[in-house]
């Protein structure tokens, strides 16, 4: 076998947790070679001549000057081994399974698997060290171990695996499996199966600091929690940074779960998420997700100091209401979290969520950044509607710091236009949303209960390395002192809310077309009602006529029907359809100059009707028939002539008056006509 090259290292892939509320109730030491060979079977597909093999001697298996003997706290009692050295140059899948020593894992949650080991190998073509989790001695779900440990160097420490899969199973049953190419080494001895007994209680805090201090960017997700059955201690602290009293007020506990970890000086993104919860949990709100979270700092539960209080980490509520902070860990720091239920009229948010940690980058200050967005509708949100659906957002354009105790994104409302590099915690009146580590629209319901009815300007806000001037509330811009980090102040938008609107109502004012000499119409409008009336702003009507025109009202019609659409620009309220019918009066006229004599016969008339026309020149000449409202029924062009006769058919027309109106160059003469 070859030679270790480096042994000095030893790669830490899982922290040691402190035994905080956790509660072992399974355990094998190997202890006996009788009992231990009895209850762990070897199996899988093995070449070679090998086999995990029962030893009470620590130095036992591959040896090498630099490898330590097993330091497994009970190795001189028993333990087993796996050498493949002395298996051949052959492909292995060996197994070593607990066949007769199932755990019972009734009525426990949150178990972990913990066991000391020494592992290296040195083929890394198609390594895996695993192991199995059963809870029918058949079907076996594998869990990688050592990921990321390079080859020639040993692992020589205690390894503890979540295994939520055993939760509440009446039989568990663990493999060890190795599946690879000559050659490799492992020991393992000393497990035991724990589980989070009573996590309810500051006292008793179930440790994660294991899911910290892993690969950047990668979510490390604990095992399934409920807090169906969770109770309050009488030693929780007293909350006010979540929304369930209002502003101000004290929060309700109902079913708080406590967790706890050491800080590394990383940040961390720490959420309440579904995992592959079947009862996630808010579901009895018909709200899923709906947690709340507080972040304290402290060596012990009777020296708490709120740092991170989040209550809702998606402010529309998409994909759920889960909590969640992003956290800049202190190095050696111990933290408490609180995650408990929301109140919603007496309903509390039960059930079951896993805790999911990510490690992100450190990202300065300074790289901070703030982005463009729009409002649709013109800025004006109708009564009941909700900020988010109007507000769209370039969210690549953001960028937000990770640094300092708060950081993230924040939207402010103002009375005016927040000055660029002022900080708007300065204005007096400001409202706004806590930051937050993600880039969404803001949620706001218009229903003037959060802000009044009227008009605001929108305002983002980026901070980083924010500090809380009263820890125990949320990070408002009103309580952040932003002087040890920077902040960036985005472009203020005029938001108007708008309160419950009349419908819009209009009347129609028609001026008939007179001929002669035509084109003389008129329609006037008379409009209330919609945000037009509410802000007595008359430019917010916009109308829309069958004709083409945009104006509210219109002049020079020929006779006809003109319909038109009125609108409201906040779209706040249905458009409203008017239509109007400019008819044509003829009056007595004197015929132009050029006209010697003009007669219908005869008139009145029961079908026809003879036109003969005189004129003093030639000139060109068209005949039109129309009726009183302005349509034009036949239409003659004669050319250029100085006589005419045009017999003029009417039987196609119902009995009453027409027009016949004889355009001759750019002068007209009319003549009335009956048909009965």
């Amino acid at each position: 076998m070859r030679q270790l090259s480096v042994l000095t290292i030893v790669f830490a892939l899982f922290l040691s947790m402190r035994p905080v509320a956790a509660q072992v109730f399974w355990s094998e030491t190997f202890s006996g070679e009788g009992t231990a060979t009895l209850n762990w079977k070897n199996s899988g597909a093995n070449l070679g001549l090998a086999d995990w093999t029962w030893t009470n001697d620590p130095a036992a298996g591959y040896q090498d000057v630099d490898l330590p003997v097993f330091a497994a706290p009970t190795a001189s009692n028993g333990y087993f081994y796996f050498d493949s050295d002395n298996n051949g140059q052959v492909a292995h899948d060996v197994r070593l399974t607990g066949a007769g020593n199932p755990a019972d894992c009734s009525g426990k949650t949150g178990i972990r698997l913990r066991f000391f080991t020494q592992y290296i190998f040195f083929n890394p073509e198609g390594t895996a060290a695993q192991v199995g989790i059963s809870t029918d001695s058949v079907n076996f779900t594998y869990k990688p171990l050592f990921a990321g440990l390079p080859s020639n160097l040993p692992y020589h420490d205690w390894v503890e695996v979540d295994i939520p899969e055993a939760e509440n199973a009446p039989k568990l049953w663990l493999r060890f499996r190795w599946i690879g190419q000559y050659e490799y080494h492992w020991k393992v001895d000393d497990l035991t199966l724990s589980y989070h007994s009573n996590p309810d209680s500051c006292e008793t805090a179930v440790d994660i600091s294991s899911y910290f201090g892993q690969t950047p960017d990668v979510a490390q997700i604990t095992g399934i929690f409920d807090n169906s059955s969770a109770t309050v201690s009488a030693n929780d602290p007293e909350v006010s940074c979540w929304s369930e009293a209002g502003p101000g007020g004290t929060d309700i506990l109902n079913n708080t779960l406590w967790f706890t970890f050491t800080g590394d000086g990383g940040v961390y993104d720490i959420q309440t998420v579904p995992c592959n919860a079947t009862n996630y949990v808010g579901e009895d709100q018909g709200n899923k997700g709906d947690t709340q979270m507080l972040v304290y700092a402290g060596e012990n539960c009777s020296d708490l100091t709120p740092v991170q209080c989040n209550d809702d980490l998606f402010l529309t509520g998409q994909p759920d209401f889960r909590a969640g902070v992003m956290l800049e860990t202190m190095p050696g720091q111990t933290y408490y979290m609180l995650i408990d239920g929301f109140e919603n009229q007496g309903l509390v948010a039960a059930g079951e969520f896993c805790i999911q940690v990510i490690q992100k980058p450190l990202l300065a200050c300074s790289a901070g950044q703030v982005g463009s967005f729009a409002l649709a509708a013109g800025g004006y949100l109708c009564a009941g509607e909700n900020l988010f659906d109007i507000l769209s957002l370039n969210s690549a354009s953001f960028v937000l710091p990770t640094v300092g105790p708060q950081s993230g994104l924040a939207w402010c409302f103002t009375d005016s236009i927040v000055p660029p590099g002022v900080w708007p915690g300065t204005i007096p009146g400001v409202a706004g949303t806590p930051f937050s580590r993600k880039v969404e629209a803001p949620s706001l319901l218009n229903n003037d209960q959060t802000l009044d009815y009227g008009t605001y300007f929108l305002t983002p806000v980026v901070l980083g390395g924010g500090v809380l001037t009263n820890p125990g509330a949320l990070p408002y811009v009103f309580n952040i002192n932003p002087d040890s980090g920077c902040y960036f102040v985005g472009q203020s938008v005029p938001l108007i809310l708008l309160p419950p609107l009349d419908a819009l109502a209009g009347s129609i004012q028609v001026t008939d077309e007179i001929l002669p000499t035509g084109k003389n119409g008129a329609i006037a409008l008379t409009v209330s009602g919609g945000a037009g009336a509410e802000l007595n702003d008359p430019a917010l009507y916009q109308f829309k006529w069958s004709s083409g025109e945009t104006t509210q009202n219109l002049n020079g019609l020929v006779a006809g029907i003109y319909t038109v659409t009125i609108s409201d620009a906040s779209g706040c309220v249905a458009p409203l359809i008017l239509t109007g019918t400019v008819a044509a009066k003829t009056v007595d006229t004197t015929d132009p100059d050029i006209v010697r004599s003009m007669l219908l016969n005869p008139n009145p008339t029961p079908d026809a009707i003879l036109l003969q026309l005189v004129l003093a020149t030639s000139a060109e000449v068209r005949v039109e028939v129309i009726d009183l409202s302005g349509r034009v029924l036949l239409t003659h062009h004669a050319g250029t002539v100085q006589t005419l006769v045009l017999p003029l058919d009417l039987a196609a027309q119902a009995a009453g008056a027409y027009v016949v109106r004889v355009i001759i160059g750019e002068e007209v003469a009319l003549r009335r006509v009956v048909r009965f």
